[in-house]
């Protein structure tokens, strides 16, 4: 029995000084530092995949993605920024090149490069994101070793074109507007604002509209409508059509917006899309709007023009 038990005792000492030794190997390597990257600096950025490669330039207005230079969100590109200059490696994944197991293989790996002055500053390629959706699993330039990174980054970068594009199609104060003019193939109808009396200048308010003959319409549509266009996204941008496509075509509402310089809406009807087709003057592309954001814009420029249908009237009421 005592022959057993030193048995165990030998075998238990045995594992615990195999485990003691594996601990202190795991910590005779070194994490590498990724290169320091002034964000500021960086002027340009691709994103590599199988499929497409992404190319963004820091131009005078911001940045802008791929040869068409469609103006690239800034937020988005942000993010992508702030991996950059932050990323952190945090432990020694893997040394056995085991990229197709992370996603690090040819048909799924991300390839990030940044430049500045035409010059590659950093490269890495980002793999998938951990279990513990606290880490991504990377690579460095010239290094074979597979880490892992501080934070759940690869969503940051893996988008579409159309998804990194900047969908601001209308911005403006609504307390500037000074002029609402609508237009429909039944009528134009024009608000002017009412010019505030002295006490009220400094005022940081929406504005009252009249109506040419004096009388004024619904102020709480008014709100509605300038609000519903202050600062409207769009859902995503024509592939194949452009302006010069839809000149041709009548459109069912323009929003004109005057405050000194003219901002304008068109929308026009659908063509066997739920979305609705439509221009901006701020935007060079013919775009989209979700069903519901030009529902409710239509709504509330036809019941300002008196085009509201009775069908509709009868629903408010």
């Amino acid at each position: 029995m005592k022959k057993e038990y030193l048995i165990l005792i030998l075998i238990i000492a045995i594992l615990a000084g195999y485990l003691v030794l594996k601990k202190e190997d795991g910590r005779h390597y070194t994490l590498p530092e990724p290169p320091s990257v002034d964000t500021e600096k960086i002027d340009r950025l691709t994103v590599a995949q199988t499929d497409q490669t992404l190319d963004f330039v820091r131009t005078e207005s911001g940045w802008a993605v791929t040869k068409h230079a469609y103006p690239a969100d800034d937020g988005a590109v942000k993010k992508m920024l702030d991996v950059i200059s932050g990323l952190t490696l945090s432990a020694l994944v893997s040394e056995k090149q085991d990229v197709t197991r992370y996603e690090l293989d040819p048909s799924r790996v991300l390839t990030v490069t940044a430049f500045q002055g035409g010059t590659p500053v950093m490269s890495f390629k980002i793999g998938k994101t951990a279990p513990t959706f606290n880490h991504t699993f990377v690579m460095l330039e010239n290094d074979a070793n597979i880490y892992h990174a501080n934070d759940s980054f690869r969503a940051h970068f893996n988008k579409s074109v159309d998804e990194f594009r900047d969908r601001k199609v209308l911005t403006f104060q609504e307390k500037d507007i000074e002029k609402i003019t609508l237009q429909t193939p039944e009528k134009q109808v024009v608000l002017t604002a009412r010019k505030p009396a002295e006490d009220e200048k400094e005022q940081d308010s929406t504005p009252v509209f009249d109506y040419p003959d004096g009388s004024s319409p619904d102020p709480k549509t008014v709100s509605n409508l300038l609000y519903s266009l202050s600062a409207l996204t769009c859902d995503r941008f024509a592939t194949d059509t452009n302006k010069a496509d839809l000149k041709a075509l009548s459109p069912g509402l323009t929003v004109i917006l005057d405050n000194g310089t003219s901002r304008v809406l068109t929308l026009f009807e659908p063509d066997g899309d739920e979305s609705m087709p439509a221009t901006s003057s701020m935007n060079d592309y013919v775009f989209f709007l979700k069903p519901q954001v030009a529902e409710d814009i239509t709504s509330y420029a036809l019941d300002l023009a008196g085009l509201t249908p009775p069908e509709e009237e009868e629903t408010k009421e």
